[in-house]
């Protein structure tokens, strides 16, 4: 059997602590590390993604918002039920809307939410455009001042 010396224990100490201390980081660093393959909102397994409570919504570029007071409002990939949703908006988050599909000015939402699906505004969150019903959401700001969005996607400014 052979006998360790103090240098030879000394550089066996050395890559003990440092092995250790790699593992360590390592172990930090996959904590605070987020997968890249996953979108932050999206379609993961044909369920919509919440918009995480804890992502700050930015000041609204368009000057128009809309609010989930009510509950949870969805989000689809078009203006109507026939879409897909692809996230959702919590309730009290606010999403900044960026146009509308056109319905007549001055026209109020009634009681019977199933009278009004033919309302929707476009509403931005994070990278992605998506489309909620506008009779779920509280909207601050004018609608009018916001281009309105043909069904083939094209934007028709309203000034």
């Amino acid at each position: 059997m052979r006998k360790l010396t103090f240098p030879s224990l000394l550089v066996l100490a050395t890559v003990c602590l440092f092995t250790l201390m790699l593992l360590v980081a390592s172990m930090t660093l996959a904590q605070d590390v987020q997968p890249t393959a996953t979108p932050l909102f999206g379609d993961t397994f044909g369920l919509p993604t919440p918009i995480p409570d804890e992502t700050p919504i930015p000041i609204s570029l368009t000057g128009v918002n809309g609010r989930a007071d009510r509950g949870p409002v969805a989000i689809r990939s078009g203006p109507g039920l026939q879409y897909p949703r692809i996230g959702r908006v919590s309730a009290g988050r606010s999403i900044d809307i960026t146009g509308w599909n056109g319905w007549e000015v001055g026209r109020e939402c009634t009681v019977n939410f199933e009278d009004d699906l033919d309302m929707w505004v476009q509403v931005q969150f994070g990278e992605r455009r998506g489309w909620s019903a506008r009779c779920a959401l509280t909207i601050t700001g004018r609608l009018t001042d916001l281009p309105l969005i043909t069904a083939s996607g094209d934007r028709i400014l309203q000034r």
